[in-house]
């Protein structure tokens, strides 16, 4: 047998076996199709603020997919408006608890507004 076939991999059907993805891909797939919760909280710039509205996800025992901080400070004929803006997406949670986890964001003290949405 020449080296340049035996480096060829086999094409016969036997060769072949079927793919089971394991349990825990399986989960992760699951929760892939699981509805995304969207929210964005407008409030006061302060050192606490991001910890606390991680607290809300972090005490169901889950990782948000993504969070992402902004301060912006904008300068009119009325003054300085001085914001933090947090956009977050979170999954694995039941409509219920989202509502919730959004209800409770709302009342950390110096949140100006909170927007919510379902993905997914």
């Amino acid at each position: 047998m020449s080296a340049a076939a035996a480096a060829e991999p086999a094409t016969s059907s036997a060769s072949f076996r079927r793919f089971t993805a394991p349990e825990a891909v399986r989960t992760v797939m699951h929760a892939i199709e699981a509805p995304i919760w969207c929210y964005g909280v407008s409030a006061d710039p302060s050192p606490g603020l991001l910890p606390r509205v991680l607290e809300f996800v972090a005490k169901r025992g889950l990782v948000p997919l993504s969070v992402h901080a902004t301060r912006c400070v904008e300068r009119d004929a009325g003054g300085i408006e001085d914001t933090l803006s947090v956009d977050l997406q979170v999954e694995g949670l039941d409509p219920d608890a989202a509502h919730h986890v959004g209800n409770c964001l709302g009342q950390i003290v110096g949140v100006r507004h909170v927007a919510m949405s379902r993905r997914g």
